[in-house]
């Protein structure tokens, strides 16, 4: 491996936000950070050396976000693919720098209940364990983030998921470390604007309630 980057975060944030009427999920508050604030903070908490975002557009609020908290943005070029567009791309562009990372720590911006001390227990298990594929389970359940090591990034470029890359995850998932998490927090997706006034409601309010 020549120029390792070696444990980086991944974070897809290029969505169109229509489900939550057409706001940018990363800008979103949750009380004690935006979207975006709180999945860096857990992925470079966590140990990731560093964090890359996926975003719609070169310039603007969230790609000026995306700086000021020392995450490095990328545009993917098939960003209608989903999230998987952000991996390819990121994957793509360091190997074109001549880096090519240990491994991937993958965690959707609308995920934002993960916190440092959940990603730094995956990484924990990778490390001692040498996975191809770690997730983090609440009560049977996977959720994000999903560290992907190094042997999976061919398959992560390869076309044609079906699934993105929840399709390697289902590929490998029998061989899979699993690391039981006491918190919800790794299930939780914020699609809609009903999903995110129930979860933080008082940051709703003064979002989107004016009187």
């Amino acid at each position: 491996m020549t120029g390792g980057e070696g444990l980086i975060g991944v974070i897809p944030a290029a969505g169109r936000s229509s489900r939550i009427g057409g706001n940018p999920k990363p800008l979103l508050d949750t009380g004690s950070g935006t979207f975006l604030e709180c999945t860096v903070r857990a992925l470079a908490g966590g140990g990731a050396e560093s964090v890359h975002v996926g975003v719609r557009h070169e310039t603007g609020p969230v790609s000026a976000a995306v700086q000021r908290l020392g995450a490095r943005p990328h545009v993917p070029p098939e960003v209608e693919d989903g999230p998987i567009a952000t991996i390819r791309t990121v994957i793509r562009t360091l190997r074109a720098e001549g880096s090519t990372p240990a491994a991937i720590l993958f965690l959707p911006v609308d995920i934002p209940g993960v916190t440092a001390g959940i990603v730094r227990a995956l990484v924990q298990e990778w490390k001692e364990s040498d996975a191809r594929l770690v997730l983090p389970a609440h009560r049977g359940r996977t959720g994000h983030p999903a560290l992907f090591s190094g042997v999976l990034l061919d398959e992560l470029l390869e076309p044609d998921l079906a699934e993105g890359a929840r399709t390697i995850v289902e590929r490998h998932r029998t061989d899979a470390r699993i690391v039981e998490i006491d918190d919800e927090g790794i299930l939780i997706d914020i699609d809609t604007l009903p999903e995110y006034r129930r979860r933080f409601p008082e940051a709703y309010r003064k979002r989107f309630q004016k009187w």
